[in-house]
């Protein structure tokens, strides 16, 4: 695996965002997860992420499904003025 920087979807750049601005993310990490998971499916999520670690890849996952759901409206609104080097990770 490589190590350079590798840029997150977009859809979890937006999530992440929306829900720090709403006052979600900022409470303290006390709540202790564990789950049985299929190892292939941890190794897509890592790859298309690029986060290796189990608390940041659960929190990237949970924030997806917990963020609005106007990323749409969003990304149509990011029209000219995204950098010619995005990555839509489609």
């Amino acid at each position: 695996m490589s190590d350079a920087p590798h840029t997150p979807p977009a859809r979890l750049t937006f999530a992440m965002e929306s829900l720090a601005q709403d006052g979600i993310l900022a409470g303290a990490r006390t709540h202790r997860l564990s789950a049985r998971i299929d190892p292939g499916l941890l190794a897509a999520a890592r790859a298309r992420t690029g986060i290796q670690g189990d608390s940041e890849l659960v929190t990237a996952a949970l924030a997806v499904l917990a963020a609005p759901d106007d990323f749409g409206v969003w990304l149509v609104r990011q029209s000219g003025r995204l950098p010619p080097e995005f990555d839509a990770g489609l």
